[in-house]
């Protein structure tokens, strides 16, 4: 608390970070399977024709097309006349999924209860999970645009998007959604705790980090200059 309330709820968050970051990674492949399935639904029923569904070795992403490999692409030696393998496209979800980590650390330096901080993590599950598969699936678009070869980049055309259009989701998608979205839903969750938090009196420090009921308290408080209470009149 010697650093002031703000100071003191951005020490916390860091120090919360490396633990979350390492139970983020060590479920990795349990909290990517929803992002697959998302990321393969919305690829699948958009494309069925490109799309044949998707693969996950552990946190691994593996989309599997009706395309054919492009010739040049294939290894010295290869006999063509044996079948042509389709083309796969391997994402790795996790560089989407950092909103999850920084979202846990902010809600654990935060003063709340067990049951509000579960009930704040389920709403950060269903509001990042989408987001982390809007990332999946422009990271395939681009993979299949710029790297699928003519088969493709024609297939990528086919949906009306851009090369231009295509790499400005994938970039929102990997630098800007995973920083801020975090941030955002955690303003939107405590937003009375934040209200108190910039506008606390130096003196009331404690009662901000410890999360009690301000309008409790100051009326619980005399001013300063008044009598603690008014003997009784006999």
């Amino acid at each position: 608390m010697f650093l002031g309330p703000l100071r003191t709820l951005l020490f916390g968050a860091a120090l919360w970070l490396p633990l979350a970051f390492f139970i983020w990674f060590y479920l990795s492949a349990l909290l990517v399977a929803p992002v697959r399935w998302m990321a393969e639904k919305v690829l699948v029923g958009w494309m069925p024709e490109v799309f044949s569904g998707s693969e996950q070795a552990g946190y691994v992403i593996n989309f599997v097309t009706r395309l054919p490999v492009d010739p040049a692409l294939l290894p010295p030696g290869f006999d063509p006349s044996q079948g042509v393998p389709a083309v796969a496209i391997d994402v790795n979800p996790m560089i989407y999924g950092y909103c999850f980590p920084v979202l846990i650390g902010l809600v654990m330096a935060t003063p709340l209860s067990f049951r509000r901080r579960a009930v704040q993590f389920v709403i950060a599950l269903a509001v990042l999970w989408p987001v982390q598969a809007f990332g999946v699936v422009f990271d395939t678009l681009k993979s299949l645009r710029f790297e699928a070869g003519p088969a493709g980049m024609a297939a990528a055309e086919a949906t009306g998007m851009s090369a231009n259009l295509i790499a400005y989701c994938y970039q929102m998608g990997y630098l800007i959604l995973p920083a801020v979205l975090p941030i955002v839903i955690w303003v939107a969750m405590n937003r009375s705790f934040i209200e108190r938090l910039v506008t606390v009196d130096d003196d009331r420090l404690a009662d901000v980090i410890t999360g009690e009921d301000q309008d409790k308290i100051a009326a619980q408080t005399p001013e300063k200059g008044e009598p603690a209470a008014k003997e009784k009149q006999a």
